[in-house]
């Protein structure tokens, strides 16, 4: 079955456009009690590119940057994760941030929610 160059164009418009909405359909949970934010990275890693974290029940934070060691606390506050981190020997400082969950993915915004959002994907961690 042949079609029309003018038919294919409205098809494949109509699919390009289509992409926002699919991407406003879905919802992202802001995480504020921190037994919930535990309940998903207990036990899992945290990951992005260059990037692999475990943030532990009891306020550590370890894993890798880029090949360097990063080390960390973190505690929750008023609705947001404030952590402090280090890569290598360069402290990155404290930051609340506003953490959100979207398609099985962990996104921590800087600046309780203000700032640069960064996502990780969550995994389970087998040792």
């Amino acid at each position: 079955m042949r079609y029309s160059t003018s038919f294919k164009t409205l098809l494949f418009t109509s699919v390009l456009f289509s992409f926002p909405l699919i991407a406003a359909a879905q919802t992202n949970e802001w995480i504020k009690e921190e037994d919930r934010f535990i309940n998903l990275i207990d036990g899992k890693k945290l990951k992005r590119f260059l990037i692999e974290l475990s943030v532990q029940t009891d306020g550590t934070i370890t894993g890798m940057g880029a090949g360097t060691d990063v080390t960390g606390n973190w505690n929750w506050q008023d609705n947001y994760f404030c952590r402090n981190l280090s890569w290598g020997n360069r402290d990155l400082g404290s930051d609340c941030q506003k953490v959100e969950l979207k398609d099985k993915k962990l996104f921590f915004t800087s600046n309780r929610g203000l700032g640069t959002t960064a996502g990780f994907t969550i995994q389970v961690y087998l040792p």
